[in-house]
């Protein structure tokens, strides 16, 4: 794997939070998985809505990684890729209050 591999890696995922309606249905968070209930209504509402979002996220690209690459994502990408995950979690946030 070189440097332009994991570039394009990078980019996938920002292209893929930015394509917010085809996550959402595909991993059916209105539906199947309540989550607008469960996000929406706990006692530290900020941080579990964060917590549980970067989890779910985290989870695919690690896959997505391991999918692609055959091996496990290395920390300074996970780091990346926390880092693009974050910065979107306002747009997200948005999105599940619509």
């Amino acid at each position: 794997m070189d440097s332009k591999e994991l570039e394009n890696f990078i980019q996938d995922v920002r292209d893929d939070l930015n394509n917010l309606d085809s996550l959402i249905d595909y991993y059916d968070f209105l539906g199947h998985h309540n989550i607008r209930t469960i996000v929406f209504n706990p006692e530290d509402e900020s941080s579990f809505f964060e917590g549980s979002v970067i989890t779910v996220l985290d989870q695919r690209y690690r896959e997505f990684f391991k999918s692609k690459f055959n091996r496990e994502i290395d920390e300074l990408t996970r780091v990346d890729v926390l880092e693009i995950i974050r910065a979107q979690l306002p747009q997200i946030r948005k999105k599940f209050s619509e």
